[in-house]
């Protein structure tokens, strides 16, 4: 074997594994001709079994002027992976949002998902899906949603963590690569195929999944190559929730100043619309700046999803000189939701009584009883369907010795249509309810010992609380806990209250075309240049039910929202005893996975819901039951890039030392054009289109456009140093942007008129396509010692000057005449009177943060038998990147760190390889971190949502049957780790809690 630092070869799928792409096929080609070792001085690299994918990668790495993480087939195709977001959940700095259990989104070294550019097949690409409420519903944003793919449909992932100018432009935090399998990657004939089951220990559901590939390579001259993989079945999350907690603010004025001044009274920046009402020794006094939970309930969410994804690959060699890769991509996700809440609605109330109540030292009321409650219970069905297409098309040219030519052309289109969101809710007014986060208070006693006695002492000693829940009583009742239960289970308590009706479609189209240029002075430089254009289009509507009835002649509304009008209907109409089930007779359980505390009255048996078939069938076709389309909701966003670049990529002989690096700037110009629907063509409610000059237009109203342009200049420097035969130094210097989320470029707005029930009075405006991109200027420096034969040890530091966006608010009066423009309906108030908080995006001065990676990688060949077969990759992250931002409701400058960011993050992954089988186990930590910091809850002293700490544990097998066949077994989730959320910055109460339980997989694995 040589000792050569470089002197190696790749056999043929390694190098169209490491150099696939449509930048790099070229210098894929180009290896064979600018060879000039002799056989016997080289090794060759065989891509066998999971080591030696992660030996593959490691080349790849080591290779690389820049900083650059890969993953190879083996290693997607043969971890627990249930999505290509889990797949890249083991790279070094990379950490996934979750929804359903599995990966949805990822970040980069601390940055958030919005700052990842993602490329398929080297092209640009959009991918927007849905999911709950508390996972971040539908992607209106950049970020790419890796769990629309099944991870069997790619070959290989490339993760560049710094930049360089031949890279396009849009990851500040980095580019990923995503690239699927080519025919010309396998000699002759090759087919694959894997059969699976994977089952649920929470929805015990056993479901199927699979994947096949077959291709053809007519010696390298034609090849075609087609796979398709499929997943289905049942994902189940249940747990607490408690959508925000609120401050009791009894002594709010609108004109008082916030409780850490003097004199001041005021926890909100808005007036509440949450009071607890005196009761007893129960006062204003002792009862202002307690916060409840808004709406403390039980949550079932059974995510049925079906995964569809195909790839073709088509590869044309007409010359040694010439070639072209026509590649073809589908992935299609279809998800059907069932939620069920059983909950008390203390937000938005202030008629609620307090009966007995514990609190904790940060005035959380951690146990209480209220009368005059409202008990809801929700049956919710959500249907969504996600589907993306692309085409690439690329071309290499070898046009002689030094010039080289590679084009790229296609077209992809990102598809999210959500027919349907429906919630039908039983209420049962005038409840006596109670909850206890103590697990020393029985929230029956509390119940039963009712009538304003003083505060008490308690703790939240879980996240899982208990409930008590006397449906439709009065307090003063003392009741055994089956005597509860029969009042919960008694469906003449309740009455239908909400039927709400909502839809979404967001529809994305992109395109790209970009030719580059690539001319070798010498072995040891080579000049690239490149021009390319690429546009992005997305059109998002929204459609709601919460409507109110309009009068065209006088353009006025009145009434109430559309959703919950039902409860005008008679009452024999809406009795809860014509729609009610219970979660049993529907064959869902709750408390397969979750403790459910002993003392709480709600459980499967007694959960009580509504029977949503019948509630369609008696509301489905009522008038109030129609989801219009919400204008001011809607827009239209068009970017146009062009770009230009210039690299000079080197190698040189410094003290006896090979030099590796690139220097070059990168060019854009960009125009943005911002639609969004003329709201003078809209009636005051909203909701109706055709209104004066609209009429004229063929769906009722016409677009207002804004349209901005700008330009950058992005240099760039990567150097890498052998310092010796098995020591690399890395150096990266470059600038880089991400523009900002496709709705903050839209110029919508939002609006929250006053009335008699909410007196706020708040205009959330859309920046429009004026708002400027996140920019940074960022440095990187790595050392990474290869000091054995698939072995690594390495350090990088990386310091990142990001600008950012921040929304500041202004309070102003608005004219009769602006208001109109604004398309705000304020009734018959006069428009003087009324104050409104104006919230708007605005650019914001960059802020540093700074990081650093540790990888160490090792087969443990040194040791004696058996134990030579062990290997160990870890990786450690950490980040320090934290934000100036002011309290809104107390004026007061926190440094907080930034939105998705964890500071700390590590990967471990133990295996063991021989011929015949293979074991690993995957450790997966993730630190606590803010997802966002929700500054607009002014009526609710919300401020900061973030998740705890995460650790999961997978493990993976396999068995070889024989050379061609194999089977596996892998589960995701052994540690039963649950996604907690919490909420708000200065005292972390429970947000939403919610377990998904461990999954197993098991099947075959061939090749033919």
């Amino acid at each position: 074997m040589t000792t050569s630092t470089h002197n190696f070869k790749l056999n043929k799928l390694m190098s169209y594994l490491i150099l696939g792409g449509a930048f790099s096929s070229a210098i894929a080609y180009a290896a064979p001709q600018q060879e000039t070792n002799s056989d016997d001085q080289l090794e060759v690299i065989e891509v066998k079994g999971y080591r030696g994918s992660i030996n593959a990668a490691l080349m790849s790495k080591r290779e690389a002027v820049g900083t650059r993480e890969t993953i190879i087939a083996e290693d997607i195709g043969k971890f627990p992976d249930l999505n290509v977001a889990d797949s890249l959940a083991r790279v070094p700095g990379i950490s996934i949002e979750e929804d359903a259990g599995e990966g949805r989104q990822i970040t980069v070294r601390g940055l958030g998902a919005r700052y990842v550019k993602t490329t398929i097949n080297g092209m640009e690409s959009a991918s927007a899906g849905a999911a709950t409420d508390g996972a971040g519903g539908s992607n209106t944003s950049r970020a790419f949603d890796y769990n629309v793919f099944a991870s069997e449909l790619f070959t290989q992932i490339d993760i560049n963590k710094t930049a360089a100018a031949e890279l396009e432009d849009g990851g500040i935090a980095g580019n990923v690569n995503l690239q699927t399998a080519r025919p010309f990657q396998y000699d002759g004939f090759k087919g694959a195929y894997s059969v699976n089951g994977r089952y649920n220990e929470i929805s015990e559901d056993l479901a199927p999944r699979a994947s096949f590939m077959v291709s053809q390579n007519w010696d390298n001259t034609f090849g075609a190559l087609f796979s398709v993989a499929y997943s289905g079945g049942t994902v189940q999350s249940e747990g607490p929730t408690t959508v925000r907690w609120t401050v009791n603010n009894p002594k709010y004025s609108a004109d008082g100043l916030p409780v850490n001044q003097p004199g001041g009274t005021n926890y909100l920046t808005a007036s509440p619309k949450t009071i607890l009402m005196e009761n007893g020794n129960y006062t204003d006094d002792n009862l202002d700046g307690l916060y409840l939970p808004r709406i403390p309930r039980y949550s079932v969410f059974s995510k049925d999803q079906k995964r569809l994804g195909a790839t073709a690959a088509f590869q044309y060699a007409p010359t040694d000189n010439l070639s072209f890769n026509l590649d073809v991509l589908h992935a299609d996700l279809d998800t059907t939701m069932e939620e069920y809440q059983y909950s008390v609605l203390l937000r938005d109330q202030k008629n609620i009584v307090p009966e007995n109540i514990y609190t904790d030292e940060n005035n959380t009321i951690v146990a209480g009883s209220f009368s005059n409650a409202v008990i809801r219970s929700e049956a919710r069905e959500d249907k969504s369907e996600s589907q993306f297409d692309q085409i690439t098309l690329t071309g290499d040219w070898f046009i002689n010795d030094e010039l080289t030519l590679t084009f790229l052309a296609g077209k992809g289109k990102s598809t999210l249509d959500i027919p349907y969101t429906r919630t039908f809710a039983l209420d049962s007014e005038g409840s006596t309810v109670a909850y206890s986060y103590d697990a020393n208070i029985d929230p029956l006693s509390l119940i039963n010992n009712t009538g304003g006695v003083a505060i008490g002492n308690g703790s939240i000693t879980s996240n899982m609380p208990s409930f008590a829940f006397a449906a439709g009583q009065s307090p003063g009742g003392t009741y055994s806990k089956e005597q509860i239960q029969q009042q919960m289970m008694d469906a003449n308590n309740y009455s239908m209250g909400l039927t709400r009706n909502r839809a979404q479609t967001i529809d994305s189209e992109n395109s790209s075309f970009k030719v580059d240029l690539a001319y070798q002075f010498s072995s040891e430089m080579t000049l690239k240049f490149g021009v390319g254009k690429r546009s992005f289009i997305t059109e998002q509507h929204d459609f709601r039910n919460a409507w109110k009835t309009l009068d065209k002649e006088t353009n006025k509304t009145s009434g109430k929202s559309a959703e919950t009008q039902v409860v005008d209907l008679d009452p024999a109409l809406t009795n809860g005893s014509l729609f009610a089930t219970d979660l049993d007779q529907l064959g869902v359980a709750f408390g397969n996975n979750v403790d459910v505390p002993g003392s709480s009255t709600l459980g499967t048996n007694t959960w009580l819901t509504p029977d949503y078939n019948a509630a369609m069938s008696a509301f489905g076709n009522a008038s109030f039951f129609e989801a219009k389309e919400e204008y001011k909701r809607a827009y239209y966003i068009k970017e146009e890039v062009t770009s230009a670049y210039l690299q000079l990529d080197f190698i040189n002989e410094i003290f006896a030392r090979e030099l590796r690096g690139n220097i070059g700037v990168r060019y854009i110009d960009n125009k943005n054009t911002s639609k969004i629907v003329n709201l003078d063509h809209i009636y005051k409610d909203g909701y109706t289109a055709g209104f004066g000059d609209g009429a004229n237009y063929d769906n009722g109203y016409g677009w207002r456009t804004t349209v901005s342009k700008g330009d950058d200049f992005l240099p760039s420097l990567n150097l890498a140093y052998d310092l010796t035969e098995d020591l690399i130094a890395r150096f990266s210097y470059s600038h880089a942007i991400t523009r900002p989320k496709l709705s903050d470029l839209s110029s919508a707005i939002s609006v929250n008129v006053p009335d008699a029930e909410d007196p706020s009075a708040e205009i959330k405006m859309g920046a429009g396509p004026t708002l400027e991109p996140y920019k940074s200027k960022q440095y990187d420096v790595g050392l990474e010692w290869y000091f054995d034969e698939e072995s690594l040890l390495g350090a990088s530091f990386f310091f990142k000057d990001i600008s950012g966006l921040t929304k500041e608010s202004s309070d102003q009066v608005l004219t009769q005449a602006q208001l109109d423009e604004l398309g705000i309906d304020i009734g018959e108030q006069d428009p003087s009177t009324i104050t409104w908080q104006v919230t708007q995006l605005t650019n914001t001065p960059p802020e540093n943060m700074w990081g650093a990676e540790f990888i160490y990688q090792q087969p443990f060949s040194f040791l004696p038998e058996p134990f030579d077969n062990l290997g160990l990759q870890a990786n450690y992250t950490y980040i320090d990147y934290t934000r100036d931002i002011e309290d809104p409701f107390y004026g007061t400058q926190l440094n907080l760190v930034e939105e998705e960011t964890s500071k700390n993050t590590y990967n471990l992954t133990l295996y063991y390889e021989v011929d015949k089988w293979s074991a690993r186990f995957s450790y997966n930590y993730r630190g606590e971190y803010n997802k966002q910091y929700l500054s607009e809850y002014a009526d609710e002293s919300t401020f900061v949502r973030g998740y705890d700490a995460k650790a999961k544990l997978n493990f993976s097998s396999r068995y070889n049957i024989s050379e061609n066949l194999s089977i596996n077994f892998e589960a995701v989730n052994l540690t039963d780790a649950s996604q907690d959320q919490w909420n708000d910055i200065y005292t972390k109460r429970p947000y939403e809690n919610l377990s998904t339980g461990r999954q197993f997989i098991f099947g075959l694995r061939g090749s033919f």
